[in-house]
């Protein structure tokens, strides 16, 4: 699943953020509790995270309080606690939560477990969100993209993105979730296109440029991707201090003037 903060948007109440290896601190005046679980997170120590994260919701067991515990686990990219808690919140009899509230909480739970690549499960989660909140073009466009990673359900993948964008037809992410979904179904020229508009859009998203150089790769155009797979390599060493190994695996290849074809599909899934 993609890791970048415009990606991981969350219907309705709050917006999230994913994809940054720092964890950004809470907020001033957080309970002692929270304070304690980012420094926690911070250090590496996840059982003690845990057991600060459970004092601050036995505190405080409010939707607001949750919406905290997932900011800041979604920031450490702890997606499976993310996930965990999330359920957790969907459980918690002492919410009443809304219809919209229950919503944002399967979304925050289906953006981490696609990030988990627990595909199936993740599904489930966005056709919770689009029960209660139809046509949401966030939910949409993330089911998509999912769909995408999977590659499966790509029909159904192409119309949930084209609906997406019918809401944002400018949006980068939009244009790079269709684009994808293209690319997945061997439509590699038309998958250039929407891909050359999105990283026109959002240069600095290095799956953006991770995406238009595989579809570049397809094409037979080794020089393009080899540019586009190098910058899309140190954009997300920049941002996340990690190599982005699927864009490293398919330079090598480009480097080696190696065209692509069937034996290379393991360097996209």
């Amino acid at each position: 699943m993609r890791c970048m903060s415009v990606i991981l948007a969350v219907v309705m109440l709050a917006v999230l953020t994913s994809g940054c290896q720092r964890i950004n601190p809470v907020r001033p005046g957080a309970s002692p509790s929270l304070q304690q679980a980012e420094r926690h997170l911070r250090d590496g120590n996840l059982s003690e995270a845990r057991r600060a994260i459970d004092a601050h919701l036995q505190q405080s067991p409010t939707v607001s309080a949750y919406l905290q515990v997932l900011a800041l686990l979604t920031d450490a990219r702890q997606y499976e606690l993310s996930a965990e808690y999330a359920q957790k919140a969907l459980d918690d009899a002492r919410l009443q939560l809304t219809p919209d509230q229950e919503a944002q909480l399967w979304q925050i739970r289906g953006d981490s477990l696609g990030y988990l690549k627990r595909y199936d499960e993740a599904a489930k989660c966005y056709d919770e969100v689009l029960k209660r909140v139809p046509g949401n073009p966030v939910t949409l466009n993330n089911y998509a993209y999912l769909l995408a990673e999977a590659n499966e359900r790509l029909e159904e993948a192409e119309a949930m993105a084209n609906r997406a964008l019918a809401a944002e037809p400018n949006n980068p992410v939009y244009l790079d979730t269709l684009g994808w979904i293209y690319y997945r179904q061997g439509r590699y020229q038309q998958a250039v296109q929407v891909l050359e508009k999105a990283v026109e859009d959002a240069p600095q998203e290095p799956e953006l440029r991770y995406h238009l150089g595989m579809a570049y790769w397809r094409r037979g155009r080794l020089p393009e991707a080899r540019v586009e797979l190098r910058k899309a390599a140190n954009l997300w060493r920049i941002r996340h201090g990690e190599p982005y190994k699927e864009a490293l695996q398919a330079l090598e290849q480009v480097e080696k003037g190696i065209q692509a074809s069937p034996s290379n599909d393991r360097l996209e899934l």
